[in-house]
């Protein structure tokens, strides 16, 4: 069981992992469309459940345990945030 334990930043969308009754139970950030990295179910990671289908960089502390990648989340920015501050300006 090796274990690796590094800060990165990591960009890539936020998208369910679990259900529970109904509801996201937990989440994972998808990057490059195949490496699932597992946000852990703290404060900081549960803020994300809002964020759905977005796509985001995540700066934390990433634990490659065997085949998972778990990451804690520090700091998040959302990536697809559209900008309507200057809509009337048509």
């Amino acid at each position: 069981m090796i274990q690796d334990v590094y800060e990165d930043s990591l960009y890539g969308q936020i998208l369910p992992a679990e259900w529970k009754d109904e509801s996201v139970s937990s989440l994972v950030l998808l990057v490059d469309g195949e490496e699932e990295f597992f946000v852990e179910n703290d404060e900081d990671g549960e803020v994300l459940l809002d964020y759905i289908d977005r796509w985001v960089t995540i700066e934390g502390v990433v634990t490659e345990q065997d085949d998972e990648f778990r990451i804690k989340v520090r700091n998040y920015m959302l990536e697809d945030e559209l900008d309507y501050v200057d809509d009337d300006a048509w």
